[in-house]
């Protein structure tokens, strides 16, 4: 998951990055430096904490820049805006992109606790019971 953007409210960063990273997650986060300097208090606590050492990664530079290279990114399951000014412009990034459909979210909906969903791959099962002459009980095994 990539968080996309600097000067967010360090308490609803950390618990939108902490969401990700409890489901499973491995959280990538584009900010300048002024803001990665605000959150290295939190990032290094999770480290001292055991997180391992990829589960999280900040990416110092250009957020515009980092965030347009990480939104691309194929291996990026979805976008998680840290600013509203940056939720139309991924909005259309993400939308103009091939391939599968990556969800965006704002930071107020990654970090509350009714969202952790979103950050789970959805996953859609179906069987083709005319493969089996439209039996199911075939299919299943049932003779």
């Amino acid at each position: 998951f990539a968080f996309i953007g600097g000067s967010a409210a360090t308490a609803e960063l950390a618990a939108a990055a902490a969401a990700a990273l409890v489901a499973g997650i491995t959280v990538a986060w584009a900010a300048d430096e002024a803001s990665l300097a605000v959150a290295r208090p939190w990032l290094q606590a999770l480290q001292q904490g055991g997180l391992p050492g990829g589960a999280l990664q900040a990416l110092s530079g250009s957020a515009e820049t980092l965030g347009t290279a990480l939104a691309a990114e194929r291996r990026v399951a979805g976008v998680c805006a840290t600013s509203t000014d940056w939720l139309p412009r991924l909005a259309r990034q993400l939308a103009a992109q091939d391939g599968a459909i990556v969800p965006l979210l704002a930071l107020q909906e990654a970090a509350s606790a009714r969202q952790l969903y979103r950050f789970c791959a959805e996953q859609t099962v179906t069987i083709n019971t005319a493969a089996a002459g439209g039996n199911a009980a075939l299919l299943a095994g049932l003779h």
